[in-house]
């Protein structure tokens, strides 16, 4: 790592940009395999585990690639195809929107004369 990152370090190669972003590189490939944690993502998911740590935090990378398999994905779609949710029916009435709403007595409008009779 040292001997690279001197080699293309941007101080000694000042004409060179590209020497610049392979010094980026190269330290970010260093953090990389310095850390455990990072390493152990990179090992089981590649350059996109990494990226979706970032963005999201570890955890959520176990849960990013489950989502994205064919299986998941075709689950979901038969869930919501039974249950027809997915085409805002609501067959089993899951949502609550197809049931009647029930009738509250104490929303009902009260004319304040009867107020004064029950008094």
């Amino acid at each position: 790592h040292r001997r690279l990152a001197l080699k293309y370090h941007p101080d000694k190669n000042p004409d060179d940009p590209a020497a610049a972003e392979r010094f980026k590189e190269i330290n970010s490939a260093h953090a990389t395999l310095s850390d455990a944690d990072k390493r152990r993502l990179y090992d089981q998911y590649g350059s996109l585990g990494l990226y979706v740590a970032e963005q999201f935090g570890d955890d959520a990378v176990r849960h990013y690639f489950l989502m994205s398999k064919w299986w998941f994905q075709a689950l979901v779609l038969c869930c919501g195809a039974l249950t027809c949710c997915c085409c805002c029916c609501c067959c089993f009435f899951c949502c609550g929107t197809c049931c009647q709403p029930k009738e509250d007595e104490s929303y009902k409008y009260v004319d304040p004369k009867d107020l004064e009779a029950q008094m």
